[in-house]
């Protein structure tokens, strides 16, 4: 048997690089699906979850600021539904248009959106840590999506 010598710090630095790529590519296609589909078709293909309120807030690990949200009751089960939505997936988490709102105004909720991490995801709900120190969310209130 035959030893090959492997050089780890080459090999590591490949693995980076092409770690970025890939999260570069991810992120250049989130963003046009973003921009060019409303919610309700994304949450349809599993990439959104709509019709969520803010059950709780608390500081979790590291002064994070967690967010538990909940499907809104007024709208259907208490369940989440279907989604494709996991631990670890980066998010955002904003206010949801409403069909009548002019450009502007949905330019303005775009601009109020927090991006954070997700903790848990359960049957009923869905934990989020925002990414930002000073991100907190005490500005959700009504119906949100992620």
């Amino acid at each position: 048997m035959s030893s090959i010598k492997l050089d780890i710090p080459s090999f590591a630095a490949n693995q980076l690089s092409l770690l970025a790529a890939e999260l570069a590519a991810e992120t250049s296609q989130n963003v046009l699906q973003l921009s060019t589909h409303s919610p309700r078709t994304l949450s349809r293909a599993g990439l959104a979850t709509t019709n969520l309120t803010l059950s709780s807030q608390r500081t979790g690990l590291g002064g994070k600021t967690v967010l538990e949200l909940e499907q809104d009751t007024a709208v259907g089960g208490e369940e989440l539904g279907e989604h494709g939505i996991r631990v670890g997936d980066i998010v955002r988490v904003g206010h949801q248009p409403k069909g009548g709102e002019k450009k502007a105004e949905k330019k303005s909720i775009e601009e109020r959106r927090l991006e954070g991490v997700i903790v848990r995801v359960g049957q009923k709900v869905v934990q989020i840590a925002l990414d930002k120190e000073g991100d907190e969310g005490d500005g959700l209130a009504g119906r949100l999506w992620v």
